[in-house]
């Protein structure tokens, strides 16, 4: 597992970083390929168990997403996530030989899962003064899942879910919340300089966030019977495996902080 990490950190750490601070094209690219790849991995996941999120069905509305993200017009995210809800519900009465009534349900959830979570790391990194939160979410995440793996190394011996991931610990979860506890507060209060209740709040809800967005991915892989999401890093797993937490946090960043500051312009 550490050797997963490392190699998660050294692939992915310096381009998040790099597309976190600038912004624009490249976390555009970087959010497409989140958005293609994890696309692929749902099918291969849902395909495990007898059923198909069709990937050329996800991917033109996944990519409309991004674009619409990229453009700042979130305000059409409903009509995208419509057409593609309804194209969804429709092909298996179109194409009943190919496409079951499980196969639209797990295109509608894979639609809602990636690309529209993925679309808010473009929306919050978009809003004015974007870029702070949007570092506040990634290094809060990183701490606190750094936090649990040690501390759960360490001395994890209660399981925390042991039928979805049993893996994870109690006491791992413990460490976490002390480490991402600590450094997110402190974010929030010197540098995004959030009074002391909402810098609270938002180190809460990252933290929360982070841990069942993993739990949530970490469902999905043992439902399916699979270890891993796919390929991307041979012996390491691939996208959804990589972003599981983050997928669930920049949404919560980024509805916490129009909340507070107002929806941009």
């Amino acid at each position: 597992m550490l050797a997963t990490r490392v190699a998660s950190a050294a692939v992915f750490g310096p381009l998040l970083v790099a597309a976190a601070y600038f912004g624009g094209p490249l976390l555009w690219a970087v959010t497409t390929v989140i958005v293609v790849v994890g696309l692929w991995e749902m099918d291969r996941l849902f395909l495990a168990r007898g059923s198909r999120a069709w990937p050329a069905l996800t991917i033109p509305f996944g990519l409309g997403l991004v674009i619409l993200a990229a453009a700042d017009r979130a305000d059409l995210f409903p009509f995208v996530l419509v057409a593609g809800v309804l194209t969804a519900v429709f092909l298996p009465a179109l194409w009943p030989t190919r496409v079951k009534a499980t196969d639209a349900v797990a295109a509608v959830f894979a639609l809602a899962y990636l690309p529209w979570l993925a679309s808010h790391f473009i929306l919050l990194r978009q809003i004015p003064g974007g870029m702070a939160p949007f570092f506040a979410g990634l290094v809060g995440t990183w701490v606190f899942d750094a936090g649990s793996y040690f501390a759960g190394k360490a001395w994890g011996k209660h399981k925390l879910s042991p039928k979805v991931s049993p893996g994870k610990s109690v006491e791992g979860l413990a460490g976490g919340l002390a480490a991402g506890g600590i450094v997110l507060t402190w974010l929030g209060l010197a540098w995004l300089g959030l009074p002391a209740v909402e810098a609270v709040t938002l180190a809460a809800a990252i933290m929360a966030a982070a841990q069942l967005g993993d739990l949530a991915e970490s469902a999905m892989k043992r439902q399916s019977g699979l270890k891993d999401s796919g390929t991307l890093i041979p012996g390491h797993g691939g996208i959804l495996d990589r972003f599981d937490s983050l997928l669930a946090v920049m949404p919560v960043v980024y509805y916490l902080w129009i909340l507070w500051l107002g929806a941009p312009a």
